[in-house]
């Protein structure tokens, strides 16, 4: 009895000895499909949908997608915008202001990173009668944000994700330059999109900043700057301004640098600098410029950071030039009220990084 034991310990320890070195059998492949976990109403304009795992962006962004379902009266609405997050596994809906009551929210389409498609979702949700306070955002334009041969007059059409004040509007809420705008805009019966009459100042290029100050219902304003560059030429100039900020160890926050026409003082572009305090300006014509810098000064507020420096910029064959800005602590009444009041409102509305884009 005792050899038999002897004789199988052996033997398993050999079977064990002889399965080391041996590769693991790969993992199973993704094949199962995403599931909606919960729906979450945040506030009167959005919705917040949870799924089991991270989603891919082209499906959670198709509003075909998405149906509300009123089972009282069997009447649909369609969702304005949907965005997946950042983590990949949840998708924020903006939906027009619906009445106190129980509602279905159906759910079509949706890939998995894998590409496993979950067909169709039902979740039952109550509207939140919670204010909104989520920054409306410019989803889309027409023309887009560079166009070039751009009809010398014709309409720029706006989109924004969810319903905007179209009474409060106003020709302030735009900066142009060489570009006019009609004061009379016309808006969809959704307020979602917002049309623009304009004209261009030939052979010019022309810059439309959409300021973050038009507001949606809840009061709340565009949580992003965009500039259009529109130009009656066919090409615009691959020119490049590189800059660097000279600020001798100081700490600037919140950083916004202004590039404008040194002669009338017409605005050409805006950035946000970050910390390396290094930027470039692209697509300036050859001219004489001013570049204006404003920074907080995180120690003391009764002062700000300010630079200003003129600029020949006439670039050689390689289309770039380098130059600098000193900064140096000022009081705030000495710098143009116009950029400064400028600066506050892009400090103060502004919510994420994507700001001065072009």
């Amino acid at each position: 009895m005792r050899l038999r034991t002897i004789s199988i310990t052996i033997l398993f320890s050999l079977f064990i000895l002889s399965s080391c070195g041996k590769k693991l059998p790969p993992t199973s492949p993704d094949r199962w499909a995403p599931r909606v976990l919960n729906v979450n109403a945040i506030d009167k304009h959005h919705l917040c949908i949870y799924f089991s795992e991270k989603i891919d962006t082209t499906s959670a962004r198709r509003l075909e997608h998405f149906m509300i379902f009123n089972p009282e009266n069997s009447e649909t609405t369609a969702v304005i915008f949907s965005e997946r997050d950042k983590k990949g596994d949840e998708v924020l809906l903006t939906i027009p202001e619906l009445k106190d009551s129980k509602y279905s929210l159906l759910i079509f389409n949706i890939k998995d990173l894998k590409g496993n498609v979950m067909k169709e979702a039902i979740k039952t949700f109550k509207p939140s009668m919670e204010k909104d306070t989520i920054p409306p955002l410019l989803k889309h334009s027409k023309p887009l944000r560079i166009r070039t041969s751009a009809q010398k007059d014709s309409i720029i059409l706006l989109m924004f994700t969810e319903p905007m004040d179209s009474g409060a509007c106003e020709i302030g809420d735009f900066i142009s330059t060489f570009i006019d705008i009609d004061s009379l805009f016309v808006w969809n019966k959704t307020l979602t999109e917002v049309s623009l009459r304009y004209k261009l100042k030939e052979g010019k290029i022309c810059k439309l900043f959409v300021l973050p100050l038009i507001t949606d219902l809840s009061g709340n304003p565009l949580g992003e700057l965009r500039i259009l560059t529109l130009t009656t030429c066919d090409t615009i100039p691959k020119n490049r301004m590189n800059v660097k900020i000279i600020k001798d160890g100081k700490e600037l926050t919140k950083t916004h640098a202004f590039l404008s026409r040194a002669k009338k003082g017409l605005l050409q572009d805006i950035t946000a600098v970050d910390t390396s305090c290094t930027f470039s300006f692209f697509f300036a014509q050859p001219d004489t410029y001013k570049i204006s810098i404003i920074s907080e000064n995180p120690l003391d507020s009764s002062g700000i950071w300010w630079g200003e420096s003129r600029i020949e910029f006439f670039p050689d064959t390689t289309r770039s030039m380098e130059t600098e800005v000193e900064v140096n602590l000022v009081k705030k009444a000495e710098i143009p009220e116009d950029l400064l009041n400028l600066y506050k409102i892009l400090v103060k509305n502004i919510k994420s990084k994507n700001i001065g884009l072009k």
